[in-house]
């Protein structure tokens, strides 16, 4: 009888466990938008076919300000990162991702004025815009403040993400009309996977969001100089309109 009653204790701990971890990652889990710092910068990228192996070559700034040898480094359209901060995104939930080597070339010091390349390895991670198409089923148009403007001033709304591409479509063809964009707040509905680590919209926002999850882990492995930035305040004037205001369905979430 004792080993039975143990045994339903054992059960009712683990399920109340299970409950815990579930209602934490689905009510409770917040999103950041995800920033590098520039002290460890490329300054500029070509891409090399080596031994029949693609290979990033990546040369840094000449700069004491720009030159730090960062876990991630500051690059326009792709993350250079080293083992350790590839690591954490391999094990998250991400979009889709390219991946492939990468060779950082940073001038040190030799002795006195002279200087020479020095060859890091690294690796090139990007998130082409084609692996963020499912990240729009998310969004919820209805109760989102995106809008399109035409050629005469008349505003309206965007009712869906194919009311978008239709639009960016006429821009393109011959049409005398043309329309500009703008994304207030982006609202994510019921179907939201907040299982997701890594995402973006790049139609609607500049922002690359992280979980609350990526936050932790990046943090307690000590990824050097990232910021991440709940709110679009928390970020330079400057950037700001580039960032829309991000909502959830769920009440608890962000």
């Amino acid at each position: 009888m004792a080993c039975f009653m143990a045994e339903k204790y054992s059960l009712i701990y683990t399920l109340l466990i299970i409950y815990k971890h579930v209602t934490y990652h689905l009510k409770k889990m917040k999103y950041f938008t995800f920033h590098i710092d520039d002290s460890g910068a490329i300054e500029d990228i070509d891409y090399k076919k080596v031994n029949g192996q693609n290979i990033t070559i990546c040369k840094m700034y000449d700069d004491d300000e720009f030159n730090k040898l960062n876990d991630i480094l500051h690059s326009i359209n792709e993350f250079i990162l080293n083992e350790k901060a590839l690591n954490i995104l391999k094990g998250s939930k991400t979009i889709q991702y390219d991946l492939r080597k990468a060779k950082v070339l940073r001038k040190e010091k030799l002795f006195g004025i002279l200087k020479k390349n020095k060859s890091y390895d690294y690796f090139d991670l990007t998130f082409p815009d084609k692996y963020a198409n499912e990240c729009y089923n998310w969004i919820d148009f209805e109760k989102s403040e995106i809008f399109a403007t035409d050629s005469n001033g008349e505003k309206f709304k965007i009712k869906s993400h194919q009311h978008k591409l239709d639009l960016i479509s006429e821009n393109k063809s011959d049409s005398k009309t043309n329309y500009s964009f703008e994304t207030k707040k982006v609202f994510f509905g019921k179907n939201f996977d907040f299982e997701i680590d890594f995402f973006k919209i790049p139609l609607y926002s500049s922002g690359e969001y992280v979980s609350e999850r990526f936050k932790n882990k990046m943090e307690k492995e000590k990824i050097t100089d990232i910021r991440f930035a709940e709110r679009k305040e928390q970020l330079n004037k400057i950037w700001q309109p580039m960032f829309p205001i991000i909502e959830f369905d769920n009440k608890n979430g962000r």
